[in-house]
């Protein structure tokens, strides 16, 4: 096991500064997260309270749903950077899209409809949670021949994305694993534990939207995760894995 689990520390846990956050919707007036600037910037402050310096805004890409200009998405994320190099300096941001999966997906990747995360090729992939293992497969195959790399999001929501062997198998082509800090609170607990012991997850996010919807905040969840597993750990899901994705 790459992490195993281990003895809670004799005193209290420390949170670092420097944690990694790559999947929230706090990007102002372009999906279903923050609607104001105000809400934003308030969302903002509570992820640096949190620990967090390096926040990853992904608003939804889903031509159903959700099919956000890109001028609309860089004027909001302009803004979100003005405010943060005069009040946050330390703190740095990026952009990417969450993208749900259609058969036009690595289209749109390449056209730029939707983007990786930052600078990387790192796509924050999300499915409809029956979608099929053979879908899910055949889109991580696709993602990965076109020279991306599949980041699937909040893995714990997919009901056939349950058998660690087929998790192994998209490991071994090249995905990589997020969770959500919620999704110790889920059916696929055990699940989740087992991923982590084994050094399956690659980070875990809050997904949050605003400040009302969201999961638990990424502080929280480094206490736990720390606790149950180890410093090393939380380290690697919240600060080292996560950076290495985002090429920082």
């Amino acid at each position: 096991m790459l992490f195993g689990r281990k003895k809670a520390p004799a005193g209290p846990i420390e949170i670092p500064e420097g944690l990694v956050n790559l999947h929230c919707h706090i990007l102002f007036g372009v999906d279903d997260g923050a609607r104001t600037e105000e809400q934003m910037v308030d969302l903002i402050k509570k992820e640096y309270s949190f620990g967090v310096r390096h926040l990853c805004f992904t608003p939804h890409y889903n031509p159903a749903l959700f099919e956000p200009r890109p001028s609309q998405i860089a004027a909001s994320f302009d803004i979100a950077k003005k405010f943060v190099s005069e009040n946050l300096p330390d703190m740095s941001l990026y952009l990417g899209n969450e993208v749900f999966m259609r058969p036009d997906t690595v289209d749109r990747l390449r056209d730029g409809s939707c983007k990786p995360l930052g600078s990387s090729s790192a796509v924050l992939t999300e499915f409809h949670p029956s979608t099929s293992w053979d879908d899910i497969r055949m889109y991580a195959v696709k993602l990965l021949g076109q020279g991306y790399t599949p980041l699937f999001a909040h893995i714990e929501r997919y009901d056939h994305l349950n058998d660690i062997q087929d998790i192994y198998e998209l490991r071994g082509l090249g995905v990589k694993f997020q969770i959500n800090t919620a999704a110790f609170e889920t059916s696929r607990r055990k699940l989740i534990i087992k991923l982590i012991e084994q050094g399956v997850i690659d980070c875990v996010a809050d997904d949050r939207h605003n400040s009302t919807r969201g999961d638990p905040p990424l502080s929280e969840s480094y206490a736990f995760i720390e606790e149950k597993f180890g410093r090393a750990a939380a380290e690697a899901l919240f600060i080292r894995r996560p950076r290495a994705i985002l090429g920082v």
